[in-house]
């Protein structure tokens, strides 16, 4: 009787290990600046072969940047097991479907090269980020704070979990699909935590960075493993595939 109480329990821990095949993160950002405001919110689901994403974008401009508000509704599906990108246009209910070299091929190489960047923005360093001690709740997750004040004109906050670690998943698929989908939603918001002596595998669950240009807000939502394809990733069958989006 025990051998069958341990053979049944063994099926139900391997069966959920098989279950929990992918992951999910939920985001959000607000901006605000001269030229108007900006709001966004992301879903993405990361599987060991296929990522999916799905964008609602909105911008209001000021003065002569009102002709460049928009709303959009997008989303993305990289699958490496059979070498596709697909593009959807959820507003239009179209889509493209191309091959990964195809897609690269033309795409235009329109950010700068990395490692380029940083290299003028680290001068000057006269203070040092402070790291809080004392766990807060921020956005359901158990954290801790950290404030950089570079000069009067700017600040920087961050949030990061106090023992959530990066899912393996969701950190090899990202680098694998920035190629593909390298934007500003990909943030590389914890790139630097290791160097302020913080758990390099904490996750930034809120960044708030303010200047007299503006200010930008970043909220991690969602953080988990899931067992199926949430149906938001679904593209309709009413969709059309096109050439060009």
């Amino acid at each position: 009787m025990n051998n069958i109480y341990f053979l049944l329990f063994s099926l139900l821990i391997s069966s959920n290990l098989i279950a929990q095949s992918g992951f999910i993160v939920e985001e959000t950002t607000v901006a605000s600046f001269k030229m108007g405001s900006m709001k966004s919110s992301i879903h993405k689901y990361f599987s060991e072969d296929t990522y999916y994403s799905k964008m609602d974008f909105s911008f209001k401009g000021k003065g002569l940047a009102r002709l460049m508000s928009r709303n959009m509704q997008n989303g993305t599906i990289i699958s490496f097991q059979d070498s596709t990108i697909i593009k959807i246009n959820h507003k239009k209910n179209r889509f493209t479907k191309k091959l990964l070299s195809e897609f690269l091929k033309e795409k235009d190489p329109t950010s700068p090269p990395s490692g380029e960047e940083n290299n003028e923005s680290e001068e000057g360093e006269d203070s040092k980020p402070i790291v809080s001690d004392t766990i807060e709740i921020v956005n359901g997750f158990e954290s801790y704070k950290v404030t950089d004040v570079s000069d009067e004109d700017s600040s920087v906050l961050l949030w990061f979990t106090s023992e959530l670690q990066k899912s393996d998943i969701v950190t090899s698929m990202q680098s694998k699909i920035d190629k593909f989908e390298k934007n500003w939603m990909n943030l590389d918001i914890d790139g630097d935590l290791s160097e302020l002596g913080i758990n390099g595998n904490a996750v930034v669950v809120k960044a708030i960075f303010s200047g007299k240009d503006g200010e930008f807000e970043y909220n991690l939502k969602r953080y988990s493993a899931i067992d199926s394809i949430p149906e938001i990733f679904h593209t309709p069958e009413n969709y059309k595939q096109v050439k060009k989006l």
